[in-house]
């Protein structure tokens, strides 16, 4: 039977920082099925090129430090007519390498075949896919947060997550479990980063934690977090069916899985559509999704494919989020 790759071959402009980085991601690629019409550096005359080829996606790789490119990239993102996907992983080596390829090629298909418009936020969800099961709430160990709040983020996310946590006050009766796209060495970065702007508690999720309120509970690259039934946090093997790590659906309906209508969503900037199930999770369990606006987003696809899933109710920028979320819990005394 011809698969999606077979019968559509898509064409694909790569940028890469390493020659041969490049070299090699073209190889995996072409034998994945894809189409690779034009490669080049992260270089000025690169950028000018894209333009004057005909290509259906271009994939920026970011598996490697460039941080003196970021002034391209933002031209890229000001002035590429193609959607843009962003790596930033890297192939494991050996028979990893055809698997992570597959999993790449299929990514940069959906993304050229999801151009469906982006609808305004919805006064009712959609039809609900079956992710999350019905919601198992437990009865949790003493001083555990009552409500949790899932953060979604990829590309930009980083900026996005700083000023969210710099504007949230950190007496609301909340816990935040943070799932973004981040390399398995950089958890603790992050974590630090974040605790530096913000008044919660961040830190690296480990095994038998209890979520607090006034904590932000970082997300591992390579487990996934879940709950156990009496309430403490689980790291388990990667769902097989996670494309992205740590996968933000798969957090999210874990977490709606556990805490049910008191259980909150944001998405914020990234590449991809990571979240958009997950938010069917939250909203199906009766639990708030909320989304960045396109506007203050580096990348606003995943905040956009979780608006089409119309469970999105508010957007806005990360530091009017922060805001919308204290008015939040100051005019719902239920919820505390």
């Amino acid at each position: 039977m011809a698969t999606v790759i077979d019968v559509l071959p898509v064409r694909v402009v790569m940028l890469a920082a390493s020659a041969a980085h490049a070299a090699h991601l073209r190889t995996l690629l072409e034998t994945a099925g894809l189409r690779v019409v034009h490669s080049g550096g992260l270089d000025t005359a690169s950028l000018q090129a894209v333009e004057s080829v005909s290509a259906d996606v271009l994939l920026v790789d970011l598996s490697e430090e460039i941080e003196s490119e970021i002034e391209l990239i933002d031209g890229l993102l000001e002035h590429s007519t193609l959607p843009i996907m962003f790596n930033d992983s890297s192939p494991g080596g050996g028979r990893a390498d055809s698997r992570w390829a597959k999993r790449l090629a299929l990514k940069l298909i959906e993304m050229v075949h999801a151009a469906a418009p982006v609808p305004k936020e919805a006064e009712k969800p959609a039809p609900f896919a079956d992710m999350a099961a019905s919601p198992r709430e437990v009865s949790r160990p003493a001083g555990a947060a009552e409500n949790v709040w899932v953060l979604g983020a990829s590309l930009g996310g980083p900026q996005a997550l700083r000023d969210f946590l710099a504007a949230v006050d950190v007496d609301l009766p909340v816990a935040f479990v943070l799932a973004q796209h981040i390399g398995v060495n950089h958890v603790q970065l992050l974590a630090e980063q974040l605790n530096r702007v913000s008044a919660f508690r961040v830190l690296p999720a480990r095994l038998g934690h209890v979520l607090r309120h006034g904590e932000v509970i970082l997300s591992p690259a390579d487990r996934h977090l879940q709950l156990t039934e009496d309430g403490y946090v689980a790291l388990t093997a990667l769902p097989a069916d996670a494309i992205y790590s740590p996968s933000i659906n798969h957090v999210m309906a874990a977490m709606a899985e556990r805490y049910g209508n008191r259980v909150g969503a944001v998405v914020f900037s990234g590449m991809g559509d990571d979240g958009a199930k997950g938010c069917l999770a939250v909203a199906r369990q009766g639990g708030i999704v909320w989304a960045q606006d396109g506007k203050s987003c580096v990348i606003s696809s995943m905040p956009d494919q979780a608006r089409k899933t119309h469970t999105v109710t508010y957007s806005a920028s990360p530091q009017a989020i922060a805001r919308h979320l204290c008015e939040y819990y100051r005019n719902n005394n239920s919820q505390q």
